[in-house]
């Protein structure tokens, strides 16, 4: 946040947005220390498990859920407070709008502006959870991730898929902004930026994490994503595809973030994904698949 601030203007409304998964990695804040030594994501699971079994077994028996959800349900209490306190106060330091990736979080009832400090997590469902903070530090919404990966699913993290008729946009002082993590962006296998188009979303968001190479395929099909919805098909001003990356136990994640327009006349011609080289709508995109950058553009507001 620091560097992306160096290169904001403060006096002009800002809108920041993390990848998916960042908050998936406060659980190695919040469980024990040795978790971070182990090789896989299995072993990973598995020494997590000893150390937080009687929790665990407790929301085990109680809901009737996997061992994986199990353990999230064990942590979600620390890892909710760690998450959203953290992002509400990066937001409310640098006076941003604040997309913070997502996490797997459990049920948490809230009203618009709410301090996360209030908010208390309940019930069996963790879901893929995107964060929406005001420059003020308040909780505006949260996102569910609809469509789910194998990663997400019932033989890894276990997570619940959200409901499409709760998908919203959110009016902010940078425009109405609509949240699609990773998949949910995605035609045909998601109607998800169908309804945000509908709902009137000016801006697109779409947290990704990529658990795969970035080889020339990938990045192929990566343009039916933010950049088929807003280029091609014209349906928001603007899009914002964050990309994780770096290695996680024995997950490594790949991807070019990028910045996109839809008015190509606000972008430079010379932008796009490494091995297919300059596409129209490209604001900013990232220099290498593999590696931490920050990415800042300039544009009208959408309403302008």
């Amino acid at each position: 946040m620091a560097r992306a601030a160096d290169r904001l203007d403060p006096r002009e409304p800002a809108l920041v947005a993390f990848p998916e998964d960042v908050g998936l990695l406060a659980a190695l804040a919040v469980l024990p220390p040795g978790l971070r030594d182990q090789p896989t994501m299995a072993r990973a699971m598995a020494f997590a498990l000893r150390r937080q079994f009687l929790p665990a077994l407790a929301y085990r028996l109680r809901y009737r859920v996997g061992w994986a959800r199990a353990l999230l349900l064990a942590v979600q209490p620390r890892l909710v407070r760690l998450y959203l306190s953290t992002f509400s106060a990066l937001a409310r330091k640098y006076r941003v709008t604040l997309v913070a990736g997502s996490a797997p979080l459990a049920e948490i009832p809230f009203a618009s502006g709410s301090r996360p400090e209030a908010l208390r997590p309940h019930g069996p469902s963790v879901y893929n959870t995107a964060a929406l903070f005001g420059p003020d530090g308040s909780l505006i919404g949260l996102q569910r991730k609809v469509a789910l990966i194998d990663l997400e699913g019932p033989q890894g993290l276990d997570l619940t898929p959200g409901r499409l008729e709760e998908v919203q946009v959110f009016p902010t002082e940078v425009g109405r902004v609509g949240i699609a993590i990773c998949l949910d962006a995605f035609a045909p296998e998601s109607p998800v930026r169908e309804r945000l188009a509908r709902l009137g979303a000016e801006i697109l968001v779409q947290p990704s994490a990529n658990p795969g190479p970035w080889t020339r395929e990938q990045q192929a099909d990566w343009l039916r994503g933010a950049w088929a919805a807003t280029v091609q098909e014209g349906r928001f001003a603007y899009a914002i595809n964050p990309m994780m990356t770096g290695t996680l136990f024995d997950l490594a994640f790949y991807g070019q973030s990028a910045l996109i327009a839809r008015d190509a006349a606000l972008a430079p011609k010379d932008r796009g994904y490494r091995d297919i080289g300059p596409m129209p709508g490209f604001l900013e995109v990232a220099q290498g698949d593999d590696s931490e950058e920050v990415l800042v553009a300039r544009v009208p507001h959408p309403e302008k």
